[in-house]
């Protein structure tokens, strides 16, 4: 599988690609020399906890982890997988997707309530930034071998 060209230009240019499921790549990575760079990408749901159980089973020191939004396929923003930024890059460019036809009146609703209690810094949206950063599918974790 490839990396989305947003995400690309966050590896490090030596560094060892991994997908979780892949013996190969596992077999990659555990053969690299302690301190080269790695990075594990995964577009599932569930990846947080994924890469975060595949880094270690690796030996691979974490040394940043990004959410690739909207999708894998479609990725156009990068960011840290952190619910500060997530929550500013929410309430700032958050929109609903121009090609959504079902379910689009809720996802709306949703956004423009998420938007108001960003607005007036409600913890509501640092609850939603947070569970933002637990059900986006595509996760990028670069790292080094440990």
């Amino acid at each position: 599988m490839s990396i989305p060209a947003a995400a690309r230009v966050l590896l490090p240019q030596s560094a060892a690609l991994a997908w979780p499921g892949s013996s190969g790549d596992a077999d990659r990575v555990l053969a690299l020399p302690p301190g080269a760079p790695v990075a594990l990408a995964d577009r599932r749901l569930g990846s947080r906890a994924r890469l975060r159980r595949h880094a270690a089973r690796l030996g691979v020191v974490v040394d940043a982890e990004y959410v690739v939004l909207p999708t894998w396929d479609r990725a156009t923003f990068v960011a840290n997988d952190d619910p500060a930024s997530l929550r500013w890059l929410m309430s700032t460019l958050a929109t609903t997707p121009p090609d959504l036809s079902r379910g689009r009146l809720a996802v709306d609703v949703a956004l423009r309530l998420w938007l108001s209690l960003a607005a007036a810094g409600r913890p509501g949206a640092g609850l939603a930034a947070r569970l933002l950063v637990l059900v986006v599918p595509g996760r990028l974790v670069i790292g080094r071998r440990g």
